[in-house]
Parts: structure tokens; C-alpha cells; sequence
């Protein structure tokens, strides 16, 4: 294994564990959802911020939250595989944002390590197309 590969290993690692957490929880919470036991439900119905998010919207959220999963884990797995550098950086900046990340308390440092590392000059001459 070559030095850029053990470079990127980790972050890439990191960022495919994050966006399987963050996808099964969104399973989760669809599930929720669709069963009507989402916070609404379960805190009496008189909250409206609950409400907005609750029923369809909360499985739209819930789907939009398995895409963006899905990106993170393809550019996890393409970042290991030293391809398509802009799309791996796309996807770690993804990993990064709190309110769309798969799994925000891991998705900020795993996106900042796996930034960090790609913007190396050697990891970035690295990359293929």
C-alpha cells in the first residue's frame, strides 16, 4: 500500500462509518414516521415546531437524510480508492454540515480530517479522474 493510500484510509474509513450510522438512523426515523409515533405523537400534538416536522415531511427529510448518506459513503469508498477527487471532497464537506450530515457529532471531525488530507499536494496528485 502506497503512502497516499495509507494517508487517506482513515478519513475514508471515517467517512463511510458516519454515513452508515447516519443512514440507519433516518431508517429509523421513517419508520417512526410511518408508524405515527414521531415526536408530535408522542409529546401530545400541541407543539407546532414537532408538528412541521412530523408525518410526510419527517419521511421527505428522512430520504433527502439517506441520499445525502449515500454520496458520503460512495465518496468515502471513492476517496479509498484514490477517484474522483471533487466528488470525495464534496462529499466530506457533506459529512461536515450539521443539519444534512448523516451523523453531525462524527460527520464534522471526519470531514475536517478527510479535508485536511485532500488538500494535501501528494493525496491530491494522487487522485485519478
Amino acid at each position: 500500500m502506497s503512502d497516499v493510500q495509507n494517508q487517506v484510509s482513515g478519513p475514508a474509513t471515517g467517512l463511510q462509518v458516519t454515513a452508515g450510522i447516519g443512514i440507519a438512523y433516518q431508517i429509523v426515523m421513517i419508520l417512526i414516521h410511518l408508524l405515527g409515533m414521531g415526536a408530535n405523537a408522542t409529546l401530545g400534538g400541541d407543539n407546532k415546531m414537532f408538528a412541521m416536522f412530523s408525518g410526510t415531511i419527517g419521511i421527505v427529510f428522512g430520504v433527502i437524510g439517506i441520499i445525502i448518506g449515500a454520496v458520503v459513503f460512495m465518496g468515502g469508498s471513492k476517496m479509498k480508492n484514490l477517484q474522483g477527487y471533487g466528488f470525495v471532497l464534496t462529499a466530506a464537506i457533506l459529512a461536515m454540515i450539521p443539519c444534512i450530515s448523516p451523523c453531525c457529532l462524527l460527520g464534522l471531525p471526519i470531514g475536517i480530517w478527510a479535508v485536511v488530507v485532500l488538500v494535501k499536494p501528494e493525496v491530491k496528485a494522487a487522485f485519478t479522474a
